[in-house]
C-alpha cells in the first residue's frame, strides 16, 4: 500500500440492492496521532542523549536538607529568626519593590518604540514593501540576540546597575511588541480605513479613526503580558550584574547563604504570582 493511501479514509456512501458499494468517498486522516508520535520521539531522543551525557548522581534523601536550609536561618548568615524576617522585609521586599518598578519603566519605554516600527512593518498599513522587509530583518535580527546578552552589552555601556537591566529589557520588550502587534495589525479589517481615506482623511487619521480602535486592546494586552515576563527575566538579569533582586540572589547563591536565599524567594514568589494572576485578570477584561 502506498504512503499516499495510508492518508486517507474511505467511505461508503451508496450501494446498490445486492449490497455492493456504487459510490466511495475518500477522506484525509487526522494527522494529530502523528504529531503526538513525533513529539514524543524527539522527547525521548532528547531525554536519552542529556541522560547518556549526564555523570552526576540525584540526592534525592538530600532535598530536605536543602530546602530546610532556605528556611532555617544560618549561624553564619542570618544567625536568628528575627534576622530572617528583618532581612526579607527590609532588604528582600525593597529590593523585589525596585525591581518593579526596574521592569515598569523597561516595559512602558520599549513599548512605546515598537509602535511606529510595527506600523512600518504591517504591509497594509505601508504598502512598500521594500521599507516592510527592511525593518522585520533590522527588528529580527535585534530580536535574535538573547536577553543574557543585551544585559552584559548593558552592563559594558553603563557599568553593573539597574541602568543595565533596563536596557536590556527595554530591546527585549521592543522586539516582543514588534512581533506580535505587526503580525497582527496585518488581520485588521481594512475596509473602515478605506472609507476614511476615500472621503479625505490622511494615512495618520485614517488609522486612528478606524484602525487604532481595533489595535488597542490586543496592544495593551501584549504590554501586561510582556511585564509579567519580565519581572521573571528580571531575576536572571541579576546574574550578570544587571541589578534588580537578581542581583541580591547571585550574591547569596555565590556566598552559600542559604537562608537568604530563602528570605529572597518567598516575597519574589509571591509578588510573581500576584502580578501573574492579574494580568490575567485585566487581559480577560481587555479583550
Amino acid at each position: 500500500m502506498a504512503f499516499k493511501d495510508l492518508m486517507y479514509k474511505t467511505y461508503v456512501v451508496e450501494r446498490d440492492d445486492k449490497g455492493t458499494p456504487t459510490k466511495t468517498v475518500k477522506k484525509k486522516r487526522s494527522l494529530v496521532p502523528l504529531y503526538i508520535i513525533l513529539v514524543f520521539a524527539i522527547f525521548v531522543g532528547c531525554f536519552v542523549f542529556v541522560i547518556s551525557n549526564y555523570t552526576g548522581i540525584v540526592q534525592f534523601d538530600q532535598l530536605g536538607t536543602i530546602v530546610s536550609q532556605l528556611f532555617v536561618p544560618s549561624k553564619w548568615s542570618l544567625k536568628t529568626y528575627e534576622g530572617w524576617w528583618n532581612y526579607l522585609f527590609t532588604v528582600a521586599c525593597k529590593k523585589i519593590w525596585s525591581t518593579i518598578e526596574m521592569v515598569f519603566i523597561a516595559t512602558l519605554i520599549g513599548s512605546l518604540l515598537a509602535v511606529p516600527f510595527y506600523l512600518l512593518a504591517s504591509s497594509n498599513i505601508v504598502k512598500n514593501k521594500v521599507v516592510n522587509w527592511i525593518v522585520r530583518i533590522i527588528i529580527n535580527i535585534i530580536r535574535t540576540i538573547p536577553t543574557y546578552v543585551l544585559a552584559i552589552i548593558g552592563a559594558i555601556f553603563y557599568g553593573y546597575n539597574e541602568t543595565a537591566g533596563i536596557f536590556a529589557m527595554i530591546i527585549f520588550t521592543f522586539g516582543i511588541i514588534f512581533k506580535l502587534m505587526y503580525e497582527y495589525v496585518e488581520t485588521v479589517d481594512m475596509n473602515p480605513f478605506e472609507v476614511s481615506m476615500s472621503n479625505g482623511a490622511t494615512k495618520l487619521q485614517g488609522y486612528v479613526i478606524s484602525i487604532h480602535p481595533q489595535v488597542m486592546p490586543m496592544y495593551i494586552s501584549n504590554v501586561i503580558y510582556t511585564f509579567e515576563i519580565n519581572i521573571r527575566a528580571s531575576v536572571i538579569l541579576g546574574f550578570v550584574g544587571a541589578g534588580g533582586i537578581g542581583q541580591i540572589l547571585s550574591d547569596a547563591m555565590e556566598s552559600t547563604q542559604y537562608d537568604k536565599i530563602g528570605a529572597i524567594l518567598v516575597p519574589l514568589f509571591i509578588i510573581v504570582m500576584a502580578l501573574q494572576l492579574l494580568s490575567s485578570y485585566l487581559r480577560r477584561k481587555i479583550n
